[in-house]
């Protein structure tokens, strides 16, 4: 463990621009050499404009400029796994859900090694 650094949590906020008021955003850990995205949230009135794309961009350039070798997160079958897909994320795990419990996904995108720690 003494040769992987430890990171301070991430967190980016969407905020309303007529207001300030912070109304969405990302956050994410340090989860031993790579970064685990806890939550995305964007409003559904502002949903469709790139917003979560840009979200996920600046975190993934942020976890090359960190060195991590990739991010990874989950998400339940009625919320976005789509939109994770068509960033490049492959799923590499699920547990099976029932009428009470949806589908889980986890889904991780690893950085190639040449754009780690260039923030390319």
């Amino acid at each position: 463990m003494g040769t992987i650094a430890e990171w301070p949590h991430l967190g980016i906020v969407l905020r309303q621009p007529e207001t300030a008021e912070i109304v969405g955003g990302l956050y994410a850990f340090d989860e031993l050499n790579w970064l685990f995205v806890k939550y995305l949230v964007v409003p559904e009135a502002l949903r469709g404009k790139g917003l979560g794309r840009q979200l996920m961009g600046e975190a993934e350039r942020i976890a090359r400029e960190r060195g991590y070798l990739g991010i990874f997160l989950d998400t339940y079958d009625f919320q976005a796994k789509p939109f994770y897909l068509k960033l490049g994320y492959e799923q590499f795990g699920e547990l099976e859900g029932d009428d009470r419990t949806p589908r889980r996904f986890f889904l991780r995108k690893v950085l190639s090694a040449e754009n780690r720690r260039l923030g390319t």
